[in-house]
């Protein structure tokens, strides 16, 4: 008879949290059951030998089994999630990453596209970036695309930088990186043609530099490659083609990272996750990067909005608010392929029979929720997830005050 693996026991602090937002302690339950995933560097660049000689090290390595993640390119399982990178060879010789899938779906989820300019809102600690700039990169032959990194932290931007530096190789020629508040961010994307050092000679004989002039800080990166901090590349006027906003939450979804908090010390929690003034702040700064993000996406492009937290507030509630300032003609949640037939996911949270009752109002914003996902450790093996996939339909002037920016109250 099969026993079910008890939960962790959490300080009552916790449990009162995961109660106050509606989480069921019992997924943390299967912590010690779901295996510890790497993604492959440069996985494009490998030949299919070349994957299958990888993996065979690296099983041989941990010892146990190793397997690809199907559906999710790049991505590999392996079963014994104690096992450390160090013990790796292929994490010393830069061929892997940690990496939860379910962070690589996020990104994924943008489908990124040739010459993209994408807009990491959110950027800390740097593993989506990364990500991102190879998926530029497997295009650059064609054409020249961009993700621009923000984080509010210098000492995060600074591990992204460490990242980038260690990882990407010549991918880092498509990264610029900004220190600076994602709810304010107004950077437009690099100009056209900021590769090209026959343009930026051109435009500087058109509008040449005035000496002593200074650059405007907000509009020069925290760190970039020459070509994509000059001034000309920095001037562009145009919107971003996908933006990313993996936003602040409280982490209670990355069952690994709760469960560090039993070394670290269960008292941390109440500063980092179980704060009663930060998580009911986390979710307006959640709409607000939310609605920033949108602002920063052109016409026809795509904004992907995450969390690895499992809280409705942080989720649904902030989706919501989103949907009910912006129009189905404006907005509109697309499916995720990858999680069509691979992946395994659970519908997103919706208000019960009796819950529904006096909230009649809200249902057509429910039902436009329908494409948005969560990845529910339980069901999907990985760490916990929300990911909902955005289309911009069109530029609508906005009418609402700064005010307006709240998660969605369901009052009767």
């Amino acid at each position: 008879m099969d026993t079910k693996p008890a939960a962790p026991q959490f300080p009552p602090n916790f449990l009162a949290f995961l109660k106050e937002n509606h989480i069921d302690v019992d997924v943390y339950s299967v912590q010690k059951e779901l295996p510890r995933y790497v993604r492959i560097l440069r996985f494009s660049q490998k030949s299919a030998t070349e994957i299958n000689e990888l993996v065979q090290q690296i099983r041989t390595d941990a010892g146990c089994d190793v397997s690809e993640v199907d559906g999710v390119p790049g991505f590999l399982r392996i079963a014994n999630q104690d096992i450390k990178l160090s013990q790796l060879r292929a994490y010393a010789a830069s061929s892997i990453i940690g990496m939860d899938v379910s962070s690589g779906i996020a990104a994924l989820s943008l489908s990124v596209e040739p010459g993209d300019n994408v807009l990491d809102l959110c950027c800390a600690p740097g593993a989506k970036l990364l990500l991102i700039a190879e998926l530029l990169s497997i295009t650059a032959g064609v054409s020249h695309g961009t993700v621009t990194g923000v984080d509010i932290s210098p000492h995060r931007i600074s591990t992204c930088r460490s990242l980038i530096k260690k990882h990407a190789g010549s991918n880092k020629g498509f990264v610029r990186l900004y220190a600076q508040d994602g709810t304010q961010f107004s950077c437009m994307a690099p100009r056209t043609n900021w590769w090209d050092p026959a343009a930026i000679r051109d435009a500087q004989l058109e509008q040449p530099e005035r000496k002593g002039r200074r650059r405007a800080a907000l509009d020069k990166p925290w760190f970039a490659p020459k070509l994509l901090s000059t001034k000309y590349a920095c001037s562009g006027s145009e919107l971003y083609d996908r933006v990313l906003v993996d936003a602040e939450c409280t982490h209670d979804g990355s069952l690994a990272h709760v469960q560090k908090y039993e070394r670290w010390g269960w008292e941390h929690l109440d500063t980092q996750v179980v704060n009663n003034s930060r998580s009911q702040k986390v979710p307006v700064l959640q709409s607000k990067l939310l609605e920033n993000g949108w602002q920063m996406l052109k016409p026809g492009g795509v904004l992907v909005y995450s969390t690895c937290s499992l809280s409705r507030f942080q989720n649904e509630y902030v989706l919501g608010g989103f949907l009910a300032r912006h129009a189905e003609s404006e907005a509109q949640l697309e499916v995720i392929p990858m999680l069509q037939n691979q992946v395994a996911a659970s519908p997103v949270w919706q208000p019960s029979a009796e819950e529904w009752v006096g909230l009649e109002k809200y249902r057509v914003v429910f039902a436009r929720m329908k494409h948005a996902v969560r990845l529910d450790p339980r069901v999907s093996n990985t760490s916990g997830m929300f990911i909902a996939r955005i289309k911009k339909l069109c530029d609508v002037q906005t009418t609402f005050d700064v005010e307006d920016i709240v998660p969605l109250k369901l009052e009767t």
